[in-house]
């Protein structure tokens, strides 16, 4: 075998010493630096024959490379793993979890048994929650980012940029969710035990009396089909999306009196309510003048008509700003601020007024708890009080 040199030694010496003390005194060099150097002089003994009286030294780089690649392997797979872990992916310890709230809670907001309105107040919470932290419309936030500080930090924001019953609403919806991943053993640690809710302020309850019924009773409306719904709607507390949906063939004529079978909009709920005989002729009252002939469908007896009671009625009080229900209560001389709700506040109201039970106004309603029912109660406790000082005597201020 060729030998090396005395003037070739001395060139691989020197790249060598250094190359071997870098390697196994563990000073710093990359790992792909090493090797690229260890290739370098590998290459060149081979050529030179040299390699047999540096085995040994190039034998102990080698091992060494060897040390550094698998510890770059186990670095690489702990930094994987740690990305994984603060990512909240949990590739190895759940599998098929999603690991982005965000795409968790668009789809727990279709899944949930809420109505369209209700979605879009938990849209809107999932737009503030997207905002607060800054987020872009298709940027995930990771289940393992969700934590204590994060969640009183957005209590706090939505408390100094909405009002206090809206922010009560946004911080539910968010709360809900993060209550259903927790159930479902998404996430390992309940965050709403340890972050206090808002509660909700007691908002004015605006009503009509019965006097300012009546009122409205005897003023024109531009609209006959708004007028008839909305006194349908105080004379059986239903909301305005029940009323546009209700059929004929959810009104059920009994012995003991006219009801109705429906699945409430909001809640999903069925619901079994009597009505009076009064909201029955009111439904089926005709919108055509006088003068004019009927349509078919109207000279039918009630118990045999179908289709929509109240037809295009979400149509025609939406339109142009409801200028027809604005109107029809403008010139009824109503001074307070009258929503076609207001309606169902008033049913409620005057029930409790009339000494009907709070447990019965609460089925009648289709509430789902009686706690909701019972903020009628502070309003008609009000209106006591004031009756209560009705009635006074003139007498003097005298022992009687």
């Amino acid at each position: 075998m060729e030998t090396l040199t005395s003037n070739e030694t001395t060139l691989l010496e020197n790249p060598l010493r250094e190359l071997i003390t870098e390697a196994v005194e563990n000073k710093p060099a990359t790992l792909a630096d090493l090797i690229r150097r260890y290739q370098d002089i590998e290459e060149a003994l081979i050529e030179s024959g040299g390699l047999a009286e540096y085995g040994d030294q190039m034998a102990q780089v080698e091992g060494r490379i060897e040390n550094k690649e698998t510890m770059a392997l186990a670095n690489a797979i702990l930094a994987k793993t740690q990305l994984q872990l603060h990512a909240g992916r949990y590739d190895f310890m759940m599998t098929n979890k999603p690991a982005d709230f965000i795409e968790f809670f668009k789809k727990h907001t279709q899944e949930r048994n809420i109505s369209n309105s209700t979605k879009g107040k938990w849209n809107n919470a999932l737009k503030k929650l997207q905002a607060f932290l800054k987020l872009k419309p298709d940027q995930p936030l990771y289940f393992s980012e969700i934590d204590k500080n994060l969640l009183e930090n957005f209590r706090t924001y939505l408390l100094a940029t909405s009002m206090v019953n809206t922010a009560g609403t946004d911080f539910s919806c968010i709360r809900t969710a993060l209550n259903h991943a927790y159930r479902n053993d998404i996430m390992k640690v309940k965050l709403t035990e340890k972050v206090k809710a808002i509660a909700r302020e007691r908002t004015k309850i605006i009503y009509l009396t019965q006097e300012e019924l009546n009122t409205l009773v005897k003023t024109p409306c531009g609209q006959p089909l708004i007028k008839r719904a909305a006194l349908f709607a105080a004379l059986t507390g239903m909301r305005i999306s029940d009323v546009a949906n209700l059929t004929w063939e959810d009104v059920v004529f009994e012995p003991t009196g006219p009801c109705v079978h429906f699945r409430q909009r909001k809640t999903k709920g069925l619901n079994y309510l009597p009505i009076s005989q009064q909201a029955i002729k009111i439904a089926s009252a005709t919108d055509e003048p006088a003068d004019e002939p009927k349509d078919k469908a109207t000279d039918k007896k009630t118990e045999t008509r179908t289709g929509i009671v109240f037809p295009r009625l979400i149509e025609l009080h939406t339109q142009c700003k409801r200028p027809h229900f604005k109107n029809w209560i403008r010139d009824a001389g109503i001074q307070k601020n009258i929503t076609f709700h207001t309606m169902r506040h008033t049913f409620a109201t005057l029930q409790l007024l009339a000494n009907t039970n709070i447990k019965t106004l609460s089925e009648m309603l289709g509430h789902t708890k009686i706690d909701t029912t019972m903020i009628y109660a502070h309003v008609v406790n009000a209106s006591r009080r004031a009756a209560a000082d009705v009635i006074t005597l003139d007498m003097e201020e005298q022992a009687v």
